[in-house]
């Protein structure tokens, strides 16, 4: 039995990750274990994790705080003593310096997962040097990075110049979720409107896609953008609503809060398109489920989204630009027969390389290679 720690902030994406890994994992090999702060656990678990996973709590910081990072330092190097994991899993930034550090230093087998480097996540010219230069510091680390996507691989490679033999690849994987339920979502909707899954943030650049929704409606006053995934950590969210006042698209956009997951995904089932304005992505589970769902899909073409579309097969690739991403949407929704074709092709890939049921085995092996 191999005993694999997770420590993470278990929210969004990499909540989803852990709970996915904990179900399909085999039972008899691979015991999951959580080390999380203990609100994380309450909002990203419930309703939603099958399978138990053991739970330690520790108080993890999104932020650099040097006092109160070392003395979670202190309190996961304790906890580890005590669960006494055969592989430690950090998962994104602050979690993976200190995963890292307290495997380096109690010499045990340990991975990494960024999820979108830290160093994307801001404007900041001086912030972004010194997250990127924290990253690098650890190409010297006996740790693996076990990259999430393709795109993710090749940044750590290419432009953080760590040695290939210590990054892996796993891509984001689901369950299908094809058979979902339409009209469970509780929400009354137009008939036809196009989607987006994801908290108002820098991130998702939430601005620009409102921006973009403006411009459609001059020559489309029926447009309608449903943006699932709003209210629980949304740091752009008042700015949003704003926003949407002030271009009086109050009848063109609905936002959603954070719902349960049988519900998004009906929503996402009934649409059109799928749309994603990010600024950077890691693999991102939504555009994986509106594959899933044979969404064709308008992305932005930058880490994470540009490894699942392909232009002209399954949607569009754009730069973040509004009159692009404008002409792109307008394409689709004005070409139905356009819309099914490249759904179809959605599909067909997720079928061939997002399916977990057939890609989990690979990351069995990652682990027991590392025991």
């Amino acid at each position: 039995m191999i005993k694999i720690l997770h420590i993470a902030k278990p929210i969004g994406g990499v909540g989803v990750y852990i709970q996915l890994l904990t179900k399909h994992l085999q039972a008899e090999e691979f015991c999951n274990v959580l080390l999380c702060n203990k609100d994380d656990k309450i909002t990203t678990f419930k309703n939603s994790l099958e399978e138990k996973i053991e739970t330690f709590h520790i108080n993890l910081n999104r932020e650099i705080k040097p006092l109160s990072d070392i003395k979670c330092l202190i309190d996961i190097i304790k906890k580890i003593r005590k669960i006494k994991p055969d592989i430690i899993h950090c998962h994104s930034a602050k979690a993976g310096i200190l995963g890292r550090l307290v495997g380096t230093y109690l010499k045990i087998p340990t991975v990494y997962t960024p999820h979108a480097y830290s160093y994307l996540s801001t404007n900041s010219k001086l912030k972004k040097h010194t997250y990127k230069q924290i990253e690098k510091a650890f190409k010297f680390s006996s740790a693996k990075t076990l990259c999430c996507s393709l795109s993710e691989y090749n940044r750590t490679v290419n432009d953080l110049n760590f040695n290939k033999k210590n990054v892996l690849l796993w891509n984001n994987s689901i369950e299908d979720v094809a058979n979902v339920v339409v009209n469970e979502s509780g929400y009354s909707l137009p008939q036809k409107y196009i989607c987006t899954i994801g908290r108002p943030s820098y991130q998702k650049n939430t601005e620009l896609l409102i921006n973009t929704i403006v411009e459609i409606k001059k020559q489309r006053k029926d447009i309608h953008l449903v943006v699932l995934g709003v209210g629980f950590y949304s740091p752009s969210l008042v700015k949003i609503k704003e926003l949407i006042k002030n271009k009086k698209l109050e009848s063109n956009i609905t936002l959603v809060e954070w719902i349960e997951r049988k519900k998004a995904l009906s929503i996402l089932k009934q649409a059109d398109l799928y749309i994603s304005t990010s600024r950077y992505e890691g693999l991102p589970y939504a555009v994986i489920e509106a594959l899933a769902l044979g969404k064709p899909c308008v992305v932005t073409s930058v880490d994470g989204n540009k490894d699942l579309i392909e232009d002209n097969f399954n949607g569009f690739k754009v730069k973040k630009d509004k009159n692009e991403i404008v002409d792109k949407v307008l394409t689709l929704i004005n070409n139905e027969e356009e819309r099914e074709r490249m759904g179809v092709n959605s599909r067909k890939y997720f079928e061939e390389s997002f399916k977990i049921e057939k890609n989990i085995g690979l990351l069995e092996e990652i682990y027991k290679s590392m025991k």
